[in-house]
C-alpha cells in the first residue's frame, strides 16, 4: 500500500511494475518546534506508514515525505499562487535542501525500515516574469518550495548536486533507496 495521495507517487511506484494500491494517511503535516528538515520528513514518512498500518493487516505499507529548506527556513507546499511566487522570490539566486524520505512498514509487526534522500540545488538567479511564467503554466502549488522537478530542471536550476544518484526522490518517492 502506497501511503499517499500523491499522483506523482503513484506514478514512479507503478514504474517498478509492482501491484499496489494508494491509500491517503491525512495526518498532521505541522513542523514540530525546532525541527530540522531531514528529521520533519523521516518523522512524517513513519507517521503516515503508521497511521495506514493502523487500519491495514497482511500488508507493507510505503510512507514517504518531502520538504525543502533554504537559509535556514521551511518551504512547504504553497497551496496558491501568491505563496508559490513569494516562495521562488526567495530561494532566486539561492542554493536550496530537498530531503525525501521513506518508510516501509509491516502492518502486522509494525516494523519498519526507513531511509533519507538529499539533494542541494542552486536555483538560477529568476527575474520576475519568469516567475510569474513558471507559476502560471506548471501550477506547482503542490510542490514544496514550489519546485516542480519535472519541468523545474530546465528552468530554475543553475547547479545540481545529486549525491543520490536517483532523481526519483526529488519528484517525491527515493526508488533507490526503496529497493
Amino acid at each position: 500500500i502506497l501511503g499517499s495521495s500523491s499522483e506523482y507517487r503513484k506514478s514512479l511506484l507503478s514504474t517498478l511494475g509492482l501491484d499496489f494500491t494508494c491509500k491517503s494517511p491525512n495526518i498532521d503535516e505541522s513542523r514540530l518546534l525546532n525541527e530540522k528538515p531531514e528529521n520533519m520528513s523521516s518523522r512524517l514518512a513513519i507517521e503516515k506508514a503508521k497511521k495506514i498500518c493502523s487500519t491495514e493487516r497482511d500488508s507493507l505499507v510505503i510512507g514517504s515525505d518531502s520538504c525543502a529548506s533554504c537559509d535556514g527556513k521551511i518551504l512547504g507546499k504553497p497551496l496558491n499562487k501568491d505563496k508559490a511566487i513569494e516562495y521562488l522570490k526567495f530561494i532566486s539566486g539561492k542554493h536550496i535542501f530537498f530531503y525525501t524520505s521513506i518508510c516501509v512498514m509491516n502492518s502486522n509487526t509494525m516494523r519498519y525500515k526507513n531511509d533519507n534522500a538529499k539533494y542541494k540545488i542552486k536555483i538560477k538567479k529568476l527575474k520576475l516574469n519568469d516567475i510569474l511564467n513558471y507559476v502560471e503554466i506548471h501550477k506547482p502549488f503542490h510542490s514544496s518550495a514550489a519546485f516542480k522537478y519535472e519541468v523545474a530542471k530546465d528552468i530554475l536550476i543553475d547547479d545540481f548536486v545529486d549525491d543520490e544518484k536517483d532523481i526519483s526522490g526529488l519528484i517525491g518517492l527515493p526508488l533507490v533507496k526503496l529497493k
